[in-house]
Formats: C-alpha cells, sequence, structure tokens
C-alpha cells in the first residue's frame, strides 16, 4: 500500500478529511499572497537577487507567469483591501475570481463588490461588473445603445497570458495601488503582438500590424525579391532584427570591439563608449547583482553601468569599479550606499531640474512662434 493510500477510510471520514485539507489549503494559499504583497510593498525581493516581484515568484517559487501575475494581481489589491485574504481564506473566492475582480476593486465598491462576487464563477464576476459598470453609467448620463455595448465589451479584465507582464509586475506598486491595478490590468489593450513556445521547438509571432507598417513590409518585401523570393515574412522579421540590434548596440555602446587593453580610467562620472561596451560583454549584457545566498538577478532589461564605489564617495570610472545593473538594483545599491534620503533628495532635485529644462524649452518655443505671427 502506498503512503498516499485511503481506501480504508470510510465516505464519511474521507469526506471530513477532504474538508479539512482543503480549508487547510485554502488559508495558507492566502497567507502565502498576503507575504507576497508584503515582499513586494517592501521590495524585499530585490535583495533575494531579483529585478521584481514576477520574477521572484517565477525563479524562487517555481510558479508560471500566469500564477504569477494573479497572485500579484490579487496581493495589491488586498494590501489595501485585507477582506480579499478573508475571502481567499475561506473559500469565497479563489485565486482566479479575485484576480478577476481585483482590477474592478476601489475604495467606494470594495465591501459591496466583494461580498456580492462570494462564490461565484469567473463568468459570473464579469457579468456582475459589467452590469455595474452599466448602470454607473446609465446613473451619471443617459447612454445610447452604442454606449452600453461598450461597456459590455471592456467590463471584464484580461486573461493573464494577454497582459504584459513586465508592466503589470515588475513595475512597483503605486501609491495608490487599487487605481494602479485597474490601470495596470487594462495595459495590454495597448499590445499589438505576442509570443509562443510552438510545439517545434521554436517560437510562433502574432502581430498586428498598421497599414503603414503593412506597407513597409511589403516594401521590404519588394527590395529582398533577390533575396528572399518567396517573400517570407519570417525570413524578412530574421534579418530586420539583426540589423536593428546591430544598431542599438552600436548607438548605446559604441563599435566594437573593446579589449581590456584599450579602456582606461577616466575622470568623472560620465563613462566612454569603448568602457561601456567592455563592461557590458564583460557581464554578458546581464545584471551583475549578487544575493547574500549567491543568487544572481537575471534581469536584461533596462540595465545601467553602475559605479561599485560612487563617484561621491571617491570611486573611479575604471572597469573594475563598474558592472551592469538593472535599474531596481542600481536604485536599490545607491539607498544602500548613499542612504534612501539623500538619494530620494537627489532624484526630487534631478526631476524639478528636468521639469524647469522642459518649462524654458516651451517657453522659448512659445517665444519663438509669436515672433514668427508677428513677422
Amino acid at each position: 500500500m502506498h503512503r498516499f493510500s485511503r481506501m480504508h477510510l470510510s465516505p464519511v471520514e474521507a469526506m471530513r478529511k477532504l474538508d479539512a485539507i482543503d480549508l487547510e489549503e485554502k488559508t495558507r494559499i492566502a497567507e502565502g499572497i498576503a507575504l507576497i504583497a508584503v515582499i513586494d510593498h517592501r521590495r524585499d525581493y530585490l535583495a533575494a537577487g531579483y529585478s521584481c516581484m514576477r520574477d521572484y515568484c517565477m525563479g524562487r517559487l517555481h510558479m508560471s507567469e500566469d500564477q504569477a501575475f494573479r497572485r500579484i494581481q490579487v496581493a495589491r489589491v488586498g494590501l489595501e483591501h485585507p477582506e480579499i485574504f478573508e475571502c481567499l481564506a475561506d473559500g469565497r473566492l479563489g485565486v482566479t475570481t479575485a484576480a478577476e475582480l481585483a482590477p474592478h476593486v476601489n475604495a467606494e465598491s470594495a465591501s459591496g463588490l466583494i461580498a456580492a462576487a462570494a462564490f461565484k464563477s469567473k463568468d459570473e464576476i464579469r457579468s456582475l461588473v459589467a452590469e455595474r459598470e452599466r448602470s454607473r453609467v446609465l446613473a451619471s448620463a443617459p447612454a445610447g445603445p452604442s454606449q452600453v455595448s461598450d461597456v459590455e465589451s471592456v467590463s471584464g479584465s484580461l486573461a493573464p497570458a494577454q497582459v504584459n507582464m513586465h508592466i503589470a509586475s515588475c513595475a512597483p506598486p503605486a501609491a495608490n495601488d487599487t487605481a494602479g491595478s485597474a490601470a495596470l490590468a487594462q495595459a495590454g489593450h495597448a499590445r499589438r503582438g505576442r509570443v509562443f513556445s510552438s510545439g517545434s521547438g521554436g517560437h510562433e509571432v502574432q502581430l498586428s500590424i498598421t497599414d503603414e507598417e503593412h506597407a513597409d513590409l511589403r516594401q521590404a518585401q519588394a527590395l529582398l525579391g533577390h533575396a528572399v523570393p518567396s517573400g517570407d515574412p519570417a525570413v524578412i522579421y530574421a534579418r530586420a532584427m539583426k540589423h536593428y540590434v546591430a544598431h542599438l548596440e552600436k548607438r548605446r555602446l559604441g563599435a566594437k570591439p573593446a579589449s581590456a587593453t584599450s579602456v582606461r580610467t577616466v575622470g568623472g562620472r560620465g563613462i566612454p563608449k569603448p568602457l561601456r561596451r567592455f563592461v557590458w560583454e564583460r557581464d554578458g549584457g546581464r545584471c551583475a547583482f549578487m544575493s547574500t545566498d549567491s543568487h544572481r538577478c537575471e534581469s536584461t532589461r533596462r540595465l545601467e553601468v553602475d559605479h561599485i564605489q560612487p563617484v561621491a564617495l571617491g570611486g573611479e570610472t575604471k572597469p573594475e569599479n563598474l558592472r551592469l545593473l538593472c535599474r531596481a538594483h542600481n536604485q536599490f545599491e545607491a539607498e544602500r550606499v548613499l542612504g534612501k534620503e539623500r538619494v530620494h533628495t537627489r532624484r526630487e532635485l534631478a526631476t524639478r531640474e528636468r521639469a524647469r529644462g522642459k518649462a524654458a524649452a516651451e517657453a522659448s518655443a512659445a517665444r519663438a512662434k509669436a515672433r514668427k505671427a508677428v513677422r
């Protein structure tokens, strides 16, 4: 008899044990999502070597992308409205139905909407949200049939796989977390492409392009008619990406090659492109942050060259004092070394300076336009 055999239990005992396990499982899930909310809010994942909460859930907890998205979405709303966790613990809401409800929960609707959603299916919650939205629109102003139809079409939140995960889960929670969740849930509407893993081992790209972009594709097919007689969009896409990546690398990192002997120490904060390319290639185009348990951050997005010992503390701009960090870990290290207060003050000053510069440029453009009108 294997250790999971329960055939010796009577029907009553089997159902009683299953009820107890089910309740315990729901309670543990609610507790786990509450902990996700805490780790996400405090950004504890940075010290563990992950650039965002999604990467932490997928890398350390081995969740799927959809599973991570749902839990993070529910956790962020639950931080503002803890009754969500209670509903998860006693089974009034499951993770999927809570994620469906989360984008529509705000300070005004929270208590009534959560209570009305108890023990409902995902489709029933979508209908509930659509009905409430329709009532709100009709109450605020008389709406024609087309307006009511629009409410029905956008009321349901997107399936997790349709949402841009780097927008939805990699950004830290906003000050008004509930409003942020609703905005993030609708961010997927702007996406026009998706990448799928195919059964053959490759990848499939699905794109929706404008008439202008289609015209560009047709022109590329015509110009490459001698090299790609079939006009296969996949081949043209592959060629275009190679050229574009090379262009981006050259613009950001300068021309190749950059060896250790060709880079030198320079003064100030500025990092010349040969030195930037050397650091990029040495670190493998990946964040070099290492946690205390030797987990290296795997982020390859929004990478910045960072001074290990800050220039403000006497650090030099030389290869051994430079490393690649993702933006999240660059800010995390700056706060750790220089102090949060100092970093936030400098960031605020830089934001104000940019705002002043923008205002001055707009004023100058307005004066130039006025002079031109007078002439």
